[in-house]
């Protein structure tokens, strides 16, 4: 008996609060505040607000910060695929060769096409010409002295003018010819950045697949504050 009753009343005081934000009871408990001169503090949210503001990125952040950090621990990740194919004693060229599935590109073309990307986007945003990058071998010093190169190039463009590309009209030219138009923010967001690191991951996976003693760690690089 007692646990209808209290179902009865428990359903009847959701009945009595649908379409509120507040229970009949919470309301009176607000009301007998107000008459008591409770007011909220507004300089209080005004201080959170004010201290929380909103975050924002910049086109350069959001391309050179990305590329030239992750470039760095995909050469990282090529140092210990040369250690371990020294301590295993075979050629390191072995694993440039390695790839997932016989259609897809092999290792050292997965680094050839992280460098493209991290190239060309932003040389799109600053308005210059991408560097260009020696004929790709399947060689680990030639491999680390295109991303090295690919560093220097991207650091060298005018931070100013690729944060002032978000609205820019440019055109990516794939290897085919084909020109597919973006504006400078849609470039990095749906393209380039996603197709980078698409790169990068999956020279890690090869390089882990083959044995390499790696963790997520390496991937992600030394932790900047």
């Amino acid at each position: 008996m007692g646990r209808k009753v209290h179902q009865q009343r428990h359903g009847q005081s959701r009945q009595e609060s649908n379409g509120h934000l507040f229970s009949t009871q919470a309301q009176a408990v607000i009301v007998q505040l107000f008459r008591r001169g409770f007011r909220p503090d507004a300089r209080r949210w005004r201080g959170r607000i004010e201290r929380n503001p909103e975050v924002t990125i910049s086109m350069y952040e959001a391309s050179v910060g990305l590329f030239v950090p992750y470039l760095r621990n995909l050469s990282a990740l090529l140092d210990k695929g040369v250690a371990y194919a020294e301590t295993r004693k075979f050629n390191p060229a072995v694993l440039l060769g390695m790839r997932l599935a016989p259609n897809m590109y092999d290792l050292a073309q997965q680094v050839g096409e992280a460098c493209r990307h991290a190239t060309v986007a932003p040389a799109l945003l600053a308005q210059r010409e991408p560097v260009t990058l020696p004929a790709l071998e399947h060689d680990m010093a030639g491999l680390q002295a295109r991303i090295a190169t690919s560093i220097e190039f991207i650091e060298g463009l005018p931070r100013a003018e690729i944060d002032a590309a978000a609205e820019l009209n440019v055109f990516f030219r794939l290897k085919n010819g084909t020109e597919l138009p973006f504006t400078g923010r849609t470039l990095l967001l749906t393209f380039s950045v996603p197709q980078f690191f698409f790169h990068v991951t999956t020279a890690y996976d090869l390089l882990r697949h083959a044995g390499v003693e790696l963790v997520k760690r390496d991937f992600l690089g030394p932790r900047e504050r």
